[in-house]
């Protein structure tokens, strides 16, 4: 990953602030103020000195201590945060290239956008429609008629009366 080309600092890295903080040790904000300016625009930084670098993720000036001199940034977070970023990217660029599939539902079937929704499948429409329209026979619906006479319109069971002249 390159270098960003407008620098956009966010939090400083441990090892930016330990940079930073050999320059205005025991200052006061005031006083640290205009040098922490110059140090973010690199004025500060010696040009002959090969360890002060960069960081790829934060964008602010630090110390390289490593033996070779070949860190990229300033601390263990910011190197997290650059791969969590170039992971994410390759995820982006694999899904686009690689779409996955996605499985055939049932209601995938069912085209309800047009005028007059249809199913494509008979099956698929049987399988979804029973917990809708629940298909009632000729003996379905005796039974129902029986218990209707039998308990009316409510719950209750109607009282019948034998009434002797």
């Amino acid at each position: 990953m390159g270098k960003i080309t407008e620098i956009k600092h966010g939090n400083p890295g441990p090892g930016a602030i330990a940079y930073a903080k050999q320059f205005i040790e025991g200052m006061t904000r005031e006083q640290a103020a205009p040098i922490m300016t110059a140090l973010l625009n690199g004025e500060l930084n010696d040009c002959n000195d090969r360890r002060v670098k960069q960081c790829d993720c934060c964008c602010y000036y630090w110390r390289d201590d490593s033996l070779r001199n070949t860190k990229r940034t300033c601390s263990d977070e910011c190197k997290t945060a650059i791969k969590t970023l170039q992971r994410r990217q390759q995820r982006a660029d694999d899904a686009l290239l690689n779409p996955k599939s996605r499985k055939h539902t049932l209601m995938d079937d069912y085209i309800h956008w047009l005028e007059y929704p249809f199913w494509i499948n008979e099956y698929s429409m049987i399988k979804i429609g029973w917990k809708y329209e629940k298909p009632s026979g000729l003996a379905v619906m005796d039974y129902v008629e029986t218990k209707r006479s039998i308990y009316g319109e409510g719950n209750s069971k109607k009282v019948t009366r034998n009434v002797e002249f």
